[in-house]
């Protein structure tokens, strides 16, 4: 998959379309594409996550002390992002049921791309808020 088909990808989810399609290049060409075998742990509970993930292909199970909580399907959906803008503790598990192939940006990146786009700062604040006022 091209850096460009990513971009594209990312661009239409509500969070990260706030962000400009410069931000998201820059976010994409420093991320790192990762395979990942079913039953392989992505982001783990209780562990500080450097990295937010968005889903290329596959399907995931978020698991909040063991008790799987949510699904993680859609191509384009972002998860880690709690642990890797606050830099604490991951609140869940995220573990791959069918082979999975995702990006990840790190944490420095994601936070240089935040201070040169204010607007997907908030849409991240705001994405996490509804994550955890759900919890």
């Amino acid at each position: 998959m091209h850096e460009s088909e990513v971009v594209e990808i990312l661009s239409s989810n509500e969070t990260f379309s706030a962000a400009s399609l410069d931000v998201l290049s820059k976010m994409i060409e420093s991320g790192e594409m990762k395979e990942f075998s079913p039953g392989e742990d992505i982001v783990e509970q209780g562990v500080t996550g450097r990295w937010i993930w968005v889903l290329l292909d596959g399907e995931l199970a978020v698991l909040v002390d063991g008790e799987e909580v949510n699904r993680v399907a859609g191509r384009g959906q972002v998860f880690g992002e709690i642990s890797a803008v606050s830099f604490t503790p991951a609140t869940a598990t995220v573990r791959a049921l069918t082979p999975a192939k995702a990006t990840g940006i790190s944490h420095q990146v994601l936070h240089r791309a935040m201070e040169q786009s204010p607007e997907l700062a908030a849409a991240l604040l705001r994405s996490m808020a509804k994550y955890l006022e759900g919890k």
